[in-house]
């Protein structure tokens, strides 16, 4: 083990190193501040392109169903998206559909949704079933999730895949 000589240099020898740990340290610390102080959220896009669309009910989906956009049924009931001619959007989109009740005075979602993949969108006018494919051989039936007498409705919440 070696023996520093001179007590007041090693004194200045380790004031010094610990002055420059304070500046390393300081200077860090201003660097990470200025980062995240500088954090900008920007205001809400809304992408248009489906301009115009219904959704419409049957109590059936077999052979060429009767389709409204109201319906009193006391069994099965199945939902499309009718897309109106206006509608521009062309590509691949999902489509999460929801039940909601009016049972409480305001609309409320029930059950889990159905999201419809695989289906493109084509520009124009298109019909697009309450299924997972899009199809209506394979059309949800509403009535196992809406169990109870009451008003309900769906909702149709189309984005890009």
């Amino acid at each position: 083990m070696t023996k520093l000589n001179n007590p007041k240099k090693s004194k200045k020898l380790l004031l010094g190193a610990t002055v420059l740990t304070i500046v390393a340290l300081s200077s860090v610390l201003l660097v990470y501040a200025a980062v995240t102080i500088m954090t900008f959220t920007g205001g809400n896009v809304t992408v248009v392109g489906v301009t115009s669309g219904t959704i419409e009910y049957a109590t059936t989906k077999t052979g060429s169903p009767t389709w409204s956009t109201t319906l009193s049924p006391s069994g099965s009931w199945y939902a499309e998206l009718v897309l109106g001619s206006s509608s521009s959007y062309q590509g691949p989109v999902t489509i999460t559909w929801q039940l909601q009740s009016y049972a409480t005075g305001s609309w409320a979602n029930v059950g889990s949704y159905v999201t419809t993949t695989g289906v493109s969108l084509t520009g124009g006018a298109q019909t697009i079933y309450a299924a997972t494919d899009g199809t209506l051989a394979n059309a949800q039936d509403w009535s196992q999730i809406a169990t109870t007498g009451g008003t309900y409705q769906l909702t149709a919440v189309v984005a890009s895949a």
